[in-house]
């Protein structure tokens, strides 16, 4: 069993991402102007070190290292160089080690996913503290729910925006509750569109037992109850897939909510996991106003 066929938020991503560059591509840092000395533990930094838009992201999987590759892809394939964009370790890709030598509970994977949200925040307020940054959020399949619990936490206004994409609010306890246990499931779609939930079982090792847990330590939260008390989400641009197999389509429930609450909502027609990804880069340059 490998993990790209089993884990329900892993970072993927088709079609106009692989058109992106190789790793000789054309993406070269301008020299390091800014001072991340009091981050640099828990993030990494790419595209333009001295630009005032900063695009703070919180990636997918959960994945036990810190992908740098994907982000750098996703730069190339929105053109959004002119950008500093900023990676940021959640605990299992500052610590992998942590989640190799045995299994966590459920309640543990809860406590390390939070600790995950405070990283983000804490590299959010270093560039929100700066004078002149335009600090946006990035999160995308697994950082989508560390997003939603970023807001839950600490409200909208902690960053100028907030670009989610193939995530959920509800998602479904059929999907959340195998993964709390370190089993795995995906979404199986009919010609019509209506899903069923497959189970696919116990992860094959410790790690992806973990991981497992970490993506439930999050999904079990009811977020259209943990949002209720935010009045406006029209900071909130969130990309979803009718077709999702990993996550699943975002049900009429979430959709009234988010909207109801201001937030943008972009469906991609039949799209799966990979192809939502693609329709949220589309929109990732003229979100952020990267020029």
């Amino acid at each position: 069993m490998k993990r790209v066929a089993i884990t329900y938020v892993l970072f993927t991503f088709s079609g106009l991402a692989l058109l992106s560059c190789k790793k000789d591509d054309n993406t070269t840092p301008s020299p390091k102007v800014n001072t991340f000395e009091a981050i640099e533990d828990i993030a990494t930094f790419h595209g333009n070190f001295d630009g005032d838009i900063v695009v703070v992201n919180t990636q997918g999987g959960p994945l036990p290292e810190l992908d740098d590759d994907t982000l750098t892809n996703f730069i190339n394939v929105s053109e959004s160089q002119s950008a500093l964009f900023v990676n940021v370790h959640q605990v299992q890709t500052k610590n992998p080690s942590q989640f190799t030598e045995a299994d966590i509970t459920f309640e543990e994977a809860k406590q390390y996913d939070l600790e995950s949200v405070a990283n983000l925040k804490r590299v959010v307020n270093h560039f929100k503290n700066q004078e002149g940054k335009t600090v946006y959020v990035l999160g995308i399949s697994f950082g989508a729910f560390v997003t939603q619990e970023l807001i839950a936490l600490h409200g909208t206004d902690v960053a100028d925006s907030f670009l989610i994409m193939v995530g959920r609010l509800n998602i479904d306890e059929g999907i959340w509750r195998p993964y709390s246990e370190g089993k795995f499931a995906m979404f199986a779609y009919n010609t019509d569109g209506n899903y069923t939930i497959n189970l696919l079982g116990e992860g094959e090792n410790i790690e992806d037992r973990n991981m497992a847990r970490l993506a439930a330590g999050l999904g079990y939260n009811r977020y259209t109850e943990r949002l209720n008390s935010i009045n406006d989400l029209s900071k909130v641009i969130y990309v979803y897939g009718n077709r999702d197999e990993q996550v699943g389509p975002l049900s009429a429930e979430e959709v009234d909510f988010l909207k109801g609450k201001n937030a943008k909502v972009e469906l991609s027609v039949s799209g799966t996991h990979g192809s939502a990804i693609d329709v949220g880069l589309r929109l990732l340059k003229e979100t952020f106003g990267i020029k």
